[in-house]
């Protein structure tokens, strides 16, 4: 993706990320055929056979028009129709110069992640830097926004990340480094790269459970409060499994507390 503003370094490093996680959860998903090629698009999902389609971007570029105004371009590595959904404004996505893009079913995407845990694990990966990305374009635009809570953040070992009974607006996922969880002083676990915490208590409204604490020097993706929740609205079923998911960490950390303490 490139901005029709200037680049800034924090978002060429989200850019890739983005890119790098989208090829993770995209491998061993079949594609629908052969890639396409365009001399130019005027509005790719006016066709009403593409309307089930996601693309992955393998070359050229491809505009993002919202409200009659270009906001980004996606370019190779990225994969645009995932946000065409029902009940939701749509954008117009266009190139001015030949394109070639893969088609995916996008039910298909989001069914082989229901199908399986590590793969939703993947995808809410990708959507969340995905989200980052997102924060990033608004912060390119003159629209006021809180710029220190977009992107990335750093902590040396022994910084708190996030502190057990403190609210939050916050979801985080360690890009580099690692983090140890404590629950009531009591080490209960692990934190590694990709890894997302500090979700739940965004989910139930209640402060945080755990303190998270790096162990060595960390750089770690923030998602704000507002991204996290349109994430969730516009992939449900992603955010399902996320959920489930990070349900099973409680029950396996309450589990280590118990047994930490009869010890």
């Amino acid at each position: 993706m490139f901005l029709e503003s200037n680049f800034t370094e924090p978002f060429e490093k989200t850019d890739t990320r983005c890119k790098t996680l989208l090829e993770t959860a995209l491998a061993g998903i079949t594609p629908l055929g052969e890639a396409l090629q365009f001399e130019m698009i005027e509005d790719l999902y006016a066709n009403a056979a593409y309307e089930r389609h996601a693309f992955v971007v393998e070359q050229g570029a491809v505009g993002h028009e919202q409200d009659g105004k270009t906001l980004f371009h996606y370019d190779e590595g990225d994969i645009i129709g995932l946000e065409v959904l029902e009940g939701f404004p749509r954008a117009k996505f266009y190139a001015e110069s030949p394109v070639t893009l893969l088609p995916y079913d996008r039910d298909a995407l989001w069914q082989a992640a229901m199908n399986d845990t590590h793969k939703a694990r993947q995808w809410g990966d990708y959507l969340l830097a995905e989200c980052v990305r997102h924060s990033a374009v608004i912060a390119s635009m003159d629209a006021p926004v809180d710029k220190a809570s977009l992107g990335f953040q750093s902590y040396m070992a022994g910084e708190t990340i996030i502190e057990e009974g403190t609210e939050s607006d916050t979801v985080y996922s360690i890009v580099e480094g690692h983090a140890e969880v404590y629950v009531q002083g009591v080490k209960v676990g692990e934190v590694l790269e990709d890894e997302i915490f500090g979700a739940m208590s965004l989910l139930t409204h209640s402060p945080r459970t755990a303190t998270v604490v790096a162990d060595s020097r960390c750089l770690v993706m923030v998602v704000p409060r507002h991204q996290f929740e349109t994430m969730i609205k516009t992939h449900p079923r992603i955010c399902m499994s996320l959920m489930e998911n990070m349900a099973r960490q409680i029950v396996s950390l309450n589990e280590r507390v118990t047994a930490a303490h009869l010890g």
